[in-house]
């Protein structure tokens, strides 16, 4: 099992985490529970993808207000 950490907007990936131990004193699953699944995935291997925005992406947003209104503005 382990926690791997993805920007939400170009999919690149920032840290992993691996080790039973982190899962384990369930900070994880009280996060899942106060947020949607827009934030954190699991897949069948017991993986968390915790989604979160790159400092790329946020200087990119910073600068362009105009692409929060946009449903996909990498292309």
């Amino acid at each position: 099992m382990a926690i791997q950490v993805k920007c939400r907007h170009c999919k690149a990936e920032m840290g992993k985490l691996a080790g039973q131990s982190i899962l384990q004193h369930g900070r994880v699953k009280q996060l899942k529970e106060e947020f949607s699944e827009e934030f954190f995935t699991q897949d069948e291997e017991g993986t968390v993808t915790v989604n979160s925005i790159c400092e790329h992406c946020e200087r990119s947003l910073r600068e362009n207000p105009d692409y929060y209104a946009m449903q996909k503005w990498i292309q």
